[in-house]
């Protein structure tokens, strides 16, 4: 069990936007439907972030994120194989960027379960900027401060997902009351 961070932007898709589709969701909306280069296979990841790569390097040509030099090259691809390998009960913790409610800063907004292995749930949606999404049925609670306490944000810079379990029991405990179980003894 893992605790991820997932930063998202209230200009191109909100935490209010997730909680509303009931999902987690990326961008890069030109790559199209991921759909067939998804095989729940670990010996698979070199060829699917090679396609993901190559697929990138056609949609976004002036994309310093596509650049092929130094680890730009395999950043996004990278990303991708990490989203769609989520494990089940691992928790996401939302931070949202850019929110006039927060005066632009990062802020912690909410939290969620995986309540199954992402790779199962992959959907490619072209209506929403952020097209690539996994679950339809998420289910998001609001981090409260006053009632689960504060969570200090990552010390490193990262690009929309993080793996930081230093916060993990904090985030279980805070998980556990907001759905009314008993905190394991």
């Amino acid at each position: 069990m893992a605790m991820w961070w997932f930063i998202t932007s209230n200009a191109r898709c909100s935490y209010e936007e997730l909680k509303r589709r009931r999902c987690l969701a990326l961008g890069w909306r030109e790559l199209g439907n991921l759909a067939g280069y998804i095989r729940d296979d670990p010996k698979w990841e070199r060829q699917f972030k090679t396609r993901i790569q190559l697929k990138g390097n056609l949609a976004y040509p002036h994309d310093r994120q596509w650049i092929e030099q130094d680890h730009a090259m395999t950043a996004v691809p990278e990303l991708f194989w990490r989203f769609l390998n989520l494990p089940q009960n691992d928790y996401i913790v939302l931070l949202e960027a850019g929110s006039q409610m927060t005066l632009g800063k990062t802020e912690v907004f909410a939290m969620a379960r995986m309540h199954k292995p992402a790779i199962e749930s992959y959907r490619y949606d072209e209506n929403f900027d952020h097209a690539h999404q996994i679950y339809d049925d998420l289910t998001w609670v609001d981090w409260d401060r006053a009632r689960f306490g504060e969570l200090e944000l990552p010390r490193v810079s990262f690009k929309s997902m993080l793996q930081d379990d230093a916060q993990l029991e904090q985030v279980q405990r805070a998980w556990q009351e907001a759905q009314g179980e008993k905190a394991p003894a």
